[in-house]
């Protein structure tokens, strides 16, 4: 019962920690914001997804998933802005 809670938690947390990387990125025009903040962000959020993976996985493994469910993510932030900006 804990396991999909754990799962779904670290999910969401990547989520967060990838929009913060685009968000970050110094071609990114959606937010004026300093650069550094969107990065800090997308840090703590990649860490907590790390620690809370590390409650279920060994600490390699949800590292390796942590960084495995960032990939794809990073590829779909940039496609969807792009999609959405194109009408």
């Amino acid at each position: 019962m804990v396991a999909p809670l754990v799962h779904s938690a670290a999910l969401a947390l990547v989520v967060g920690g990838a929009a913060c990387l685009y968000v970050a990125s110094p071609r990114q025009s959606l937010t004026r914001a300093r650069r550094w903040r969107p990065g800090l962000f997308a840090a703590a959020f990649l860490l907590a997804a790390w620690m809370v993976w590390r409650i279920r996985l060994a600490p390699g493994a949800a590292f390796f998933t942590t960084v495995a469910a960032l990939m794809p993510l990073l590829i779909a932030w940039p496609s969807l802005a792009a999609l959405r900006g194109r009408k």
